[in-house]
């Protein structure tokens, strides 16, 4: 063989080579999941003012035991200046006593910001109550960072709950 031949045959090898390349990687891109490219932050949003709705229902009800199945089994529960309550049978003894002393007269939240993507949405925002506590009305904001798993059945739970006050 001479020169020209081995070097057509290089050439031929190497866009043979290429070709198959670039085959394999638009494969395995098609294939990977883009979920951040459709799960929009205005979906996450949707979702997370549904739940946060949900919620002040259960706050305003004083109704634990619905309240407490908004959270994953193992949740958990950070509140201003308390230790960390982990999962759901524990939190929804928090606030089965914090309903013996309080009610939630008002509640609304306030979402900052979403990230995330379909199985994890992080969540910041701001909640507003009022609350009745010894025949006293209280107005209590508080800024708060949740965490919604999404679960086998479609549905997000909270799995992180993390509030404290706010300075303003």
């Amino acid at each position: 063989m001479d020169i020209k031949t081995n070097y057509m045959k290089f050439l031929t090898n190497s866009y043979q080579n290429l070709f198959i390349l670039i085959g394999i990687q638009i494969v395995l891109l098609g294939s990977c999941k883009h979920d951040s490219l459709t799960f929009s932050k205005a979906k996450m949003k949707a979702i997370v003012e549904r739940q946060n709705a949900q919620l002040g229902n259960c706050f305003v009800n004083g109704n634990a035991d619905k309240l407490a199945e908004m959270y994953s089994d193992s949740a958990k529960l950070s509140p201003n200046g308390y230790r960390f309550i982990i999962g759901r049978d524990s939190i929804k003894v928090f606030w089965l006593e914090d309903f013996k002393t309080s009610k939630v007269l008002k509640m609304e939240t306030q979402v900052m910001t979403v990230d995330g993507d379909e199985n994890f949405i992080y969540e910041t925002g701001y909640a507003i109550s009022e609350i009745l506590y010894q025949d006293s009305v209280y107005h209590a904001r508080v800024k708060y960072i949740n965490v919604w798993r999404k679960q086998p059945n479609g549905e997000y739970k909270l799995d992180v709950d993390f509030w404290n006050k706010d300075q303003q």
